[in-house]
């Protein structure tokens, strides 16, 4: 059984990163903020029976957005608040990441969501579990989202090429 203080570490170091996640799956960073927070908050109530906390919270964060962006789509009542100002550091930690969520962002959803995976440090057999897809399909994934990369960006192909 984890203690609180393990979760406090857990939150501080993944808190950033999962929203950078978020950003790279498609969600804008102010989304992708309150989406992280409640999948924080997720995770702590299940804390003492998640075996992978890493994995957990960004299942759980991808399908709050999933459900959100659903929400979203549909016209908001005149009572829904509006948006809070993005904090500075979450601003930055996604600027630091502009050019890789620009490319993800010309990928279908599932090959975005495989490379958001796998750039986290994630192997295919553990995205796959996550994602409840076998790794073939991970490694296929991965394999359409470069050469779609390819076909869209032929000059970076022609500077990987070089090396």
């Amino acid at each position: 059984m984890r203690a609180d203080d393990d979760f406090d570490t857990f939150f501080r170091a993944e808190f950033p990163a999962l929203v950078g996640f978020l950003c790279k799956i498609g969600t804008d960073v102010l989304e992708a903020r309150d989406v992280a927070a409640d999948a924080m908050l997720l995770t702590y109530e299940s804390w003492s029976s998640i075996e992978h906390p890493r994995a957990w919270v960004r299942g759980v964060a991808g399908r709050l957005a999933t459900e959100r962006a659903r929400f979203d789509a549909g016209p908001r009542p005149d009572w829904f608040p509006p948006a809070e100002p993005a904090d500075d550091k979450l601003v930055a930690l996604v600027a630091q990441h502009a050019e890789i969520i620009e490319l993800l962002s010309v990928l279908p959803h599932q090959q975005r969501t495989v490379l958001a995976w796998l750039l986290d440090g994630f192997t295919p057999a553990e995205t796959a579990q996550a994602l409840k897809i076998t790794p073939a399909t991970v490694r296929s994934h991965r394999r359409h989202a470069r050469e779609r990369l390819r076909q869209r960006f032929p000059a970076a192909r022609r500077t990987h090429d070089k090396r």
